[in-house]
């Protein structure tokens, strides 16, 4: 599976000290699942050109993954390797302290050195990190998320949707730029408990939308919006999705 000899594996626990899940008894190691996903972690970021020692720190322990280390990998156009760091981070804390942490001030750094190329390359990314979060199965989608016409920022929903599945919620994304008309539809044929539509620019609140929450996020919002929940933060929009409508 990892396609490594086993005395690769040996010198990595002897030099680096890897904190296995599993309790160890006699003399041969026992690898979980989680394990195994680190140490294909590790790996991926030696073959991407971090050293072993780092690729260590960042795919076994936890906070070994820095908002430095993520802006050198995508400065350096090594998306592959910031989507790995990125997975080596998840598989240490939720999606929203990820996002909290080390998403957002990655993203407000490159933004801040307006490198368009970069700040989509790091996107791309997170994106792809946050793909990797299972969806529940079996259920149907309770949330629907969707950006609204014209909006082609994604990101944040596609957020949202990990760490709705990773505290059991399914949800069900429609994508970037839905007109009205093709909203109401999907409701009609999924019949979600809440919908979620994004703006970050100036929008207003779709009419005739009738369902039992309606959570407008992004601040593309007017300041009245009737009884539609307005969330500021990633947390506040999974508190307001998991509460039940008054």
């Amino acid at each position: 599976m990892l396609g490594l000899p086993p005395s690769t594996l040996r010198a990595w626990h002897r030099r680096y000290d890897l904190r296995l899940s599993t309790p160890q008894t006699g003399s041969h190691r026992r690898y979980g699942r989680a394990d195994v996903d680190a140490l294909l972690r590790m790996k991926h970021l030696i073959d991407q050109g971090l050293g072993a020692e780092s690729a260590a720190a960042r795919a076994f322990h936890a906070g070994g993954t820095d908002i430095a280390t993520l802006l050198t990998a995508v400065r350096q156009l090594k998306i592959d390797t910031a989507t790995a760091l990125l997975d080596a981070h998840l598989s240490g804390h939720d999606v929203v302290r990820t996002w909290e942490q080390l998403c957002r001030p990655a993203l407000d750094a490159l933004d801040g050195d307006r490198c368009i190329d970069l700040v989509h390359g790091l996107s791309w990314a997170i994106a792809a990190a946050m793909h990797r979060v299972p969806t529940p199965g079996g259920a149907s989608p309770t949330v629907l998320l969707a950006c609204v016409d014209g909006e082609r920022h994604t990101l944040p929903l596609e957020v949202l949707r990990a760490a709705l599945a990773e505290h059991g919620r399914t949800a069900l994304f429609l994508g970037g730029s839905i007109p009205d008309p093709a909203l109401r539809d999907a409701v009609a044929r999924t019949h979600p408990a809440a919908v979620v539509l994004w703006a970050s620019r100036a929008a207003e609140p779709p009419r005739r939308l009738r369902v039992p929450r309606l959570v407008l996020a992004g601040p593309g919002w007017p300041r009245r919006t009737g009884r539609a929940a307005r969330p500021a933060t990633l947390g506040d929009a999974l508190r307001c999705l998991e509460e039940r409508p008054g």
